[in-house]
């Protein structure tokens, strides 16, 4: 069996939850898009994905995450955390202590390196800790 690209598996979720679409009473309606609007405004704090559309869609990329779901959480998860700021908006006000607190972990992060040090993979924040869902 060959190994799977995971890059490649990310874009489909990610083009899946920009693009599918059903019909509604009004036209078209895109459940995963307004979704992602509602994540990005912290009016929702979990995304709700259908195996029975992603299967409408492509039905390859339902059986990989049925055979492999604890990777595929970890992609939707990455795709979702990449496809928020394009969602959002308008700015989201209201913090909590949650967000204090990440946006001083990376503030003090980003004033202890140098303008051109790279930082090596291993000293970053696991993007588990970083996301809010």
């Amino acid at each position: 069996m060959a190994p799977r690209d995971y890059t490649a598996e990310k874009e489909k979720v990610k083009r899946f939850l920009q693009e599918f679409c059903r019909d509604g009473e009004l036209g078209k309606e895109f459940p995963y898009r307004d979704q992602l609007v509602s994540l990005a405004h912290r009016e929702q704090v979990a995304l709700y994905v259908d195996l029975d559309e992603v299967a409408e869609e492509d039905p390859e990329l339902v059986d990989s995450v049925c055979e492999n779901a604890k990777r595929y959480a970890r992609l939707f998860a990455d795709a979702v955390h990449e496809l928020l700021p394009q969602h959002k908006e308008r700015e989201v006000v209201n913090k909590d202590v949650l967000d204090v607190y990440i946006e001083h972990r990376l503030m003090l992060e980003q004033r202890g390196r140098d303008a051109g040090e790279t930082h090596s993979p291993q000293n970053q924040y696991p993007p588990e800790l970083l996301r809010r869902l």
